[in-house]
């Protein structure tokens, strides 16, 4: 089962891999063997101590788990506690969990375009998988947790 998602509710998680993809994404494998892309952008631009990671990509692909399972880490010493990862917001997803969240909360094309200002257009062709951009995953979700509009 593959998930793009950090932030769910992982009751003493231990992480078992790690692969790292574009910019500051890394494709995590949890010990129960649930898959998760993260972003640590935000994470890595809010710290001084990573701005290492943030500037130097041959550094960045250094990732490993580290050996208790509890934290990412990198060849200098950097660390990112499995604490840290489920913090981060979701930022990703996929046109099947956008239609999934509209269908949940009873949101037509219609609906949803008047709700957060965009063309009725630009919500169909990401219903149909052109890649959501972060606002909108972020606003769907905020929309998905109150659980109405």
């Amino acid at each position: 089962m593959m998930l793009h998602v950090a932030g769910l509710a992982r009751p003493a998680q231990k992480l078992s891999d790690v692969a790292p993809l574009a910019r500051r994404v890394v494709k995590i494998v949890w010990a129960d063997k649930v898959t998760a892309e993260v972003d640590l952008a935000p994470l890595l631009a809010n710290h001084r101590s990573y701005v290492s990671l943030r500037k130097d990509d041959r550094l960045f692909l250094s990732v490993r788990v580290s050996s208790d399972g509890g934290a990412l880490e990198w060849s200098d010493g950097c660390r990112v506690a499995v604490s840290a990862i489920l913090k981060l917001p979701q930022t990703y997803m996929e046109a099947t969990e956008l239609r999934a969240i509209m269908d949940e909360l009873r949101l037509s094309v219609e609906g949803l375009s008047a709700l957060l200002g965009l063309s009725r257009r630009v919500i169909a062709d990401y219903r149909s998988g052109v890649p959501i951009p972060k606002p909108l995953a972020l606003a769907m979700r905020y929309l998905q947790e109150r659980g109405s509009i």
